[in-house]
């Protein structure tokens, strides 16, 4: 089927009378500084005026005559005709017979042309034209009268406009009256349609634009989608260019499932601060009954060069807010959205942060979650030397003091202080380093209750630390398939040392269970938190060997294992976590590397040695065989013995499956569960002037439920998007999507 065929109701878009249109704008505020004035330009007829031609002669009047080949430029412009009469005393050009006008970039073709020169102003009959736009490509069109009102300013009668090639006419703009001003960078139409392989999807009596990548106020291109949720959904955003420096957006979205949300966004850019507000509200869901709304405050600030603030406060109306009314993946899978102030001293070497944080919790009926402290106040300091002695010691310092409160009354709540300094020696050469460290850990807990110890209400804990870190770097040309490469060995090894305290009747205010990745095995503390910090007398042996390319340093292959050895039984460990089991961790093993020109392999695997089993497990590679030839493949395995199961395959491409046609998917099926997470099949096709994309996306939003969703958008190069936008979806689904208009296909 012809794609044309997919779009009568996508596009059969009629705009209201006086509607002002605007294309996407640029997202960047730019500071307002002093007014500044436009350069003025130097009047041309205080240039001199350049000919070449076949024949020329000096009339009687004193004008020139030059005929055959006659090509003329002055300051800022070229023109080229058969005949050409000048008139220097009225400073006036009249040219007949193949003229070509160039000025900045744009060219304009004509059978005659009168022109003065002094002001540049004059007409052009029957015009061709190609205007750069702001997209990068290069627009054409015509026009029955072209008149030039001043420098850089057009006025265009009975125009049409498209950014296909000669001889494509696809796509095409058409209006009665066009006013192109490029000092201002504004254009004006009157009664525009667009038709697109000859029907008229796009009527307007009136419109303004950009014509570079300012902001411009007016609507942006309407948006209409389908779901399963929300129906049909139509959005009209209004764009309001404040100043260079603010500027709003006022969006209506009609779901017919729903009712009518109206949404906006205000932002604002300051040389001492910046920050942007959204506002969301449906007076009455039809589906729910109720009034729905979002509020979100992000907001920061520079007081002084070394004082700094941020305020975030984010709020909607209900726990199902986002996975009833959005299709994006990164907004459906929030839980807990953030309200919290910062207020930051950076001293150089010390720094010290004030915060309040809270947070409101969505729940998902069938799998809840439990609340988190809420932080009232919080305070950091941070303090470091990395270069004392000739850079061969650091000291360290962190530290907190922080209230944390819970509304429910199982939960132990008051404060807590803690302060760990520590100084480490650096003794590095070219082939390794020695680092040996001392720290001592101090925890203080003053409490207002504690449930599971109610005989604890105050309690301080002192721990000397102790590490020792080392590694080496040894390397050798190593011959492999014809192909010379640098192989390095770097072995390392990590020693702690802190004694045993008993810590049971301590309270767990932000403490956990760190899970044994690759970094974490060269860590202090196997806990994330300070809560609990773990007994250890204990080794960490890893080994890493990379292949590289000797010209370039690029890393064709690395290879690292790992495994951390206990000399001591563990004793310190959370509530209702076992202590483990055995005298040594698993293996952890990372194998990443760019393999060969088109494949790309990132993966890790946890094994445990005891039981002889997989614990955790991530194949991840890419295959790129060009540009747009691109597919991602991610197998990921928890054993569910080591924490949350997971047996889940991630596979997404992005495929032409010739010039014009590319095929693009995603696969994200859960074997676990049974369950297909997200699935999304699409294509665009390119026409070189215009691509029409259609997506199909299911998406699991809860335990329990999960929503369809249909994208089928038309662009029109140069000139504006129709239909609901894929782009975000198809980027974050694809790693490595790129839209086919911007591939280099051969």
């Amino acid at each position: 089927m012809a794609p044309h065929r997919l779009l009568p109701l996508t596009v059969a878009l009629m705009v209201a009378s006086g509607l002002s249109l605007a294309e996407d704008a640029p997202l960047s505020l730019k500071l307002s500084g002093e007014l500044t004035m436009t350069a003025p330009k130097t009047p041309v007829r205080d240039t001199p005026i350049f000919f070449d031609a076949a024949q020329m002669k000096t009339l009687e009047d004193g004008s020139i005559e030059a005929i055959g080949r006659v090509s003329a430029r002055t300051l800022g412009e070229t023109f080229q005709a058969d005949w050409v009469h000048y008139d220097m005393n009225k400073d006036e050009v009249f040219a007949k017979g193949n003229v070509v006008l160039e000025q900045a970039g744009r060219r304009l073709e004509s059978p005659d042309l009168h022109l003065r020169m002094s002001d540049q102003i004059g007409e052009i009959n029957s015009a061709r034209f190609l205007f750069p736009t702001k997209g990068g490509q290069t627009g054409r069109g015509s026009a029955g009268k072209v008149f030039i009102q001043g420098p850089d300013h057009y006025k265009l009668e009975s125009a049409s406009y498209t950014t296909c090639p000669v001889g494509n006419d696809d796509w095409a703009l058409r209006t009665d009256d066009l006013n192109l001003d490029y000092i201002d960078k504004i254009g004006q139409a009157r009664d525009v349609k667009v038709e697109y392989l000859g029907v008229p999807i796009l009527y307007a009596p009136w419109l303004d634009f950009a014509l570079d990548n300012g902001r411009k106020t007016g609507f942006l291109s309407p948006t209409i989608g389908v779901s399963d949720d929300r129906g049909l959904e139509v959005i009209l955003p209004w764009y309001w260019n404040i100043a260079p420096n603010r500027d709003a957006t006022i969006t209506p979205r009609l779901m017919t499932k729903r009712g009518l949300q109206i949404a906006g966004e205000f932002r604002y850019l300051e040389p001492d601060y910046k920050g942007e507000m959204v506002v969301e509200a449906m007076p009455a869901d039809s589906i729910s009954g109720n009034g729905r709304y979002r509020g979100r405050i992000e907001h920061q600030q520079t007081f002084s060069p070394n004082l700094t603030g941020a305020l975030l406060l984010d709020n909607v109306s209900d726990d199902a807010y986002f996975t009833d009314l959005s299709n994006l993946i990164n907004q459906t899978s929030q839980v807990m959205l953030p309200r919290q102030g910062t207020l930051t001293y950076d001293g150089d070497w010390w720094k010290v942060t004030g915060r309040v944080q809270s947070y409101q919790v969505l729940q998902d009926p069938a799998s809840p979650i439990t609340r988190p402290y809420e932080r009232l106040p919080q305070i950091l300091l941070s303090a470091e030397q990395p270069h004392l002695f000739n850079d061969n010691i650091r000291f360290n310092l962190t530290s907190e003091l922080v209230r944390f409160e819970h509304e429910s009354a199982a939960k132990a709540v008051g404060n807590r202080l803690y302060a760990y300094p520590s100084v480490e020696a650096n003794l590095e050469r070219t082939y390794g380093y020695i680092r040996p460290k001392f720290g001592w850990h101090v925890t203080s807990y003053d409490l207002d209750r504690n449930p599971d110890h109610p005989d604890t209400t105050s309690a301080t804990r002192n721990l000397p630390i102790f590490s020792l870190d080392s590694a080496a770097y040894l390397e050798r040309d190593w011959d492999l398939g014809g192909h010379t490469f640098l192989q390095t060995l770097e072995p390392r090894f990590y020693y702690v040392r802190i004694p045993y305290k008993d810590q049971s009747k301590l309270p767990v205010f932000d403490s956990s269970v760190a899970d044994l990745f690759q970094t974490q095995l060269f860590s202090e503390n196997q806990f994330i938190g300070i809560d609990r910090i773990n007994d250890a007398d204990q080794i960490t042996v890893g080994v890493t060997s990379r292949l590289l390319e000797p010209d370039n340093g690029l890393e064709r292959l690395q290879v690292t294992v790992g495994q951390r050895y206990y000399f001591n039984d563990q004793q310190v460990t959370l509530p209702g976590y076992a202590a483990r089991g055995s005298n040594v961790t698993d293996i952890l093993a990372q194998v990443s590397g760019q393999v060969t020109d088109r494949w790309r392999v990132d993966s890790g695997f946890q094994y445990n040695p005891d039981d002889g089993e997989l614990a955790r497990a991530n194949l991840g590679t890419t295959y790129r065989a060009g540009p747009g030839k691109l597919v991602n493949l991610d197998l990921r395995y928890i054993n569910e013995r080591y924490g949350t199961a997971l047996n889940q395959l991630d596979l997404s491409w992005q495929w032409p499956l010739n010039p014009q046609w590319h095929a693009l998917g995603r696969i994200n099926y859960s074997f676990y569960d049974d369950r297909l997470v997200e699935g999304l099949l699409g294509f665009e096709y390119n026409a070189g002037c215009w691509t029409l994309r259609g997506v199909v996306q299911k998406l699991v939003t809860t335990t329990a439920a999960s929503s369809n969703a249909f994208f089928l958008q038309l662009e029109l190069q140069g000139l504006t998007q129709l239909g609901p936008n894929p782009l975000e979806v198809l980027k974050r689904s694809i790693t490595g999507y790129t839209k086919s208009d911007e591939l280099n296909l051969p």
